[in-house]
């Protein structure tokens, strides 16, 4: 396979595993509502510069948020709003993967771009938020394009440094403060740690690097404290430091060892390959640019992690890039068999996932096994008969990965087999589940149906009080259906209240309650629907 040739199936690969499931779905229930949520709530207050509270200013990156609502505009119509937004998400990591293939090229040359892309690409914890409306993307990008500077900053100081610190400003905005302000800090030192910095040029563009991301940082963080003075105090002390170990309030949760124990799946099988990479590049010596580079990016966010009180595992995705660098740079000395183990391991765990899919298609479409039929419709994914379309696409994607299997039998061996395979077997996993299972996922974890059923019973445009909504709740059945929800204050004719198992909320005289539902499978919180009378 030539080169050329060899980079069109790279490319075709990468967008095979990125543009599935980015649209043709509701938000579904988690970070995807969520943040769509907050962007419906940002949209109504109009405060882009720096949201209120209320619309989730300390959840939601202003990158995020400022390229999401763009898409918005000029993409809806023709794709739902939703839709739109959610394309974000692919476009942050989309261009992480290039940065990524970019920086494996300039540091280990071109036979480390596809192990480097392939291993950030096949990463289990990368799968669902690139196909999400997930602000974390953004930090994914933010990051590839820190680690391309410092590489290009061994030939072009200061090229490589306006890079580096457009990205340190990026990972900013991005929400990740701390982890930028580490990386800066350790920026300044490279010169007294490394021999190989400690040239003028270097140097130089260290210091352009810092000077780039005080100012892009500082022009956003004065805008801020021009208009929002008090939103501003209230995010430094709350969402930034009082989610550290630095931080003036009450501390949440602390584990310093969290993301090591996040990194064992949320990484894999990156980590495991990175790990084989510095055993063997440690002959180098700790001074080669090749080892510290990457691994050392990778250990200052790492601890920039670990103090940080409020842990998500999604916090780990600035982790990823320096992994798949390092993964790459060491996939070729993996032995054979290592390699091996690793391809057979695959094999066995994406044939086990495409049998367990196409099972439990069986048990929702056909009734068979009809014990699992029973428990599915005890999840809310009731059987509606055989899906034509669903059966179809199925099994094309099942013989399109039988038949690349077949095809890889007949050419050479080579070190990026291993990866290669578990990259394809992540996208094809995650195209079978997309088309046997997308519309399933629709009703199961998604408000549209919920909306549509109150809507059937209040009138086009009528008013809905709410009472214990939260903001994703209440904005997603305001998009999805066709009337008004206000605040519980409000007077109107309708009143939507969510009850809860351990914890009744009583209404009061004056309401009669005309509708009950809810998520399908969720039986401990219930949506009560009640109609006011004279």
């Amino acid at each position: 396979m030539t080169r050329a040739p060899a980079h069109y199936w790279l490319a075709g690969l990468c967008l095979a595993w990125l543009l599935p499931g980015l649209i043709g779905h509701v938000p579904w229930k988690g970070p995807d509502a969520e943040t769509f949520a907050q962007l419906l709530a940002t949209g109504q207050q109009g405060d882009w510069l720096f949201p209120s509270a209320d619309a989730g200013a300390h959840v939601l990156p202003q990158l995020y948020l400022w390229l999401a609502h763009g898409l918005g505009v000029l993409l809806s119509p023709p794709l739902p709003l939703h839709d739109a937004a959610r394309l974000a998400s692919g476009i942050f990591v989309g261009i992480a993967l290039w940065l990524t293939a970019l920086t494996a090229r300039t540091l280990y040359g071109v036979n480390a771009v596809w192990p480097a892309v392939l291993a950030l690409l096949g990463c289990m914890g990368l799968l669902v938020p690139a196909h999400e409306t997930n602000p974390y993307t953004v930090q994914l990008t933010a990051l590839s394009l820190f680690v391309y500077g410092l590489a290009r900053m061994l030939a072009q100081p200061l090229r490589g440094g306006g890079l580096a610190g457009l990205g340190l400003a990026a990972l900013f905005l991005a929400g990740a403060w701390l982890p930028a302000l580490s990386l800066a800090i350790a920026l300044l030192l490279l010169p007294a740690l490394l021999s190989s910095w400690r040239t003028s040029a270097r140097v130089g563009g260290s210091w352009f690097a810092l000077t780039a991301a005080l100012a892009l940082a500082g022009v956003w963080l004065l805008a801020v404290h021009a208009h929002y003075p008090e939103r501003l105090a209230h995010w430094w002390q709350h969402a930034a430091l009082g989610q550290s170990v630095f931080g003036m309030g009450e501390k949440t949760r602390y584990n310093p060892l969290y993301f090591l124990n996040a990194l064992a799946w949320f990484a894999w099988p990156a980590w495991l390959l990175a790990g084989w990479a510095v055993y063997r590049l440690r002959r180098q010596g700790w001074n080669s640019v090749k080892l510290w580079l990457p691994l050392g990016v990778f250990a200052v966010a790492f601890v920039a992690l670990s103090l940080q009180t409020g842990t998500e595992q999604i916090q780990s995705i600035i982790l990823l890039p320096a992994l798949a660098l390092l993964a790459g740079a060491g996939l070729g000395e993996l032995k054979r068999g290592a390699a091996n183990a690793l391809l057979w391991f695959s094999l066995m765990v994406f044939s086990f996932f495409a049998l367990v899919f196409w099972i439990y298609w069986a048990a929702l479409d056909l009734g068979w096994p009809a014990q699992l039929a029973r428990r599915l419709a005890k999840l809310g994914m009731e059987s509606q008969g055989l899906r034509p379309l669903a059966l179809t696409s199925g099994l094309l994607i099942t013989l399109a990965w039988v038949a690349w299997l077949l095809w890889l039998q007949r050419q050479p061996r080579t070190p990026q087999r291993p990866i290669m395979v578990w990259s394809v077997g992540v996208t094809f996993a995650w195209c079978l589940l997309l088309a046997l299972f997308m519309r399933p996922l629709d009703a199961r974890i998604g408000y549209a149906q919920l909306a549509h059923q109150i809507g059937s019973v209040v009138a086009d445009g009528g008013c809905v009080a709410s009472r214990n909504l939260d903001v994703t709740q209440a904005q997603l059945l305001a998009y999805h259906g066709s009337f008004d929800i206000r605040p519980s204050a409000s007077a109107c004719d309708w009143q939507l209240v969510l009850q809860k198992e351990r914890r009744r909320i009583p209404v009061g005289s004056g309401w009669v309650k005309r509708w009950e539902g809810g998520l399908p499978g969720e039986k401990d919180a219930r949506f009560w629907l009640y109609r006011r009378v004279d």
